[in-house]
């Protein structure tokens, strides 16, 4: 497997795990509600994601794109767990709480709860 795409699955996981646990200090807290969150969003709403079409320009194929990033998730101990809750989520819930979404809002109220403390 390419070790850049390696890095960029990586990458992208250690920010939507940074997301999901900064409220855990005030200082993460304050960076993910005022920086972290407003740029993923904005990152979201363009035509492209940066991190996502560097990915599929090194697999051009999307099925295998998405089988070596579940291959290199997978491999990791935490996003494979969040793997395997995503998948319990989609398939007995109306909306996924753990898609890209769901991460950002839990995120988001989290810090602001702690920020809030």
């Amino acid at each position: 497997m390419n070790l850049l795409f390696i890095i960029l699955c990586i990458v992208h996981i250690s920010i939507w795990i940074f997301v999901l646990f900064a409220f855990i200090n005030p200082t993460t807290a304050y960076y993910n509600v005022y920086y972290i969150i407003p740029f993923i969003y904005f990152i979201q709403i363009l035509p492209f994601h940066i991190i996502v079409s560097l990915k599929s320009n090194i697999y051009n194929d999307e099925k295998d794109r998405h089988k070596k990033e579940n291959e290199v998730s997978n491999s990791l101990i935490l996003p494979g767990l969040f793997n395997k809750l995503s998948k319990f989520f989609d398939d007995f819930s109306f909306f996924n709480p753990i898609s890209p979404q769901g991460m950002l809002i839990f995120g988001l109220i989290s810090s602001i709860y702690r920020l809030k403390k």
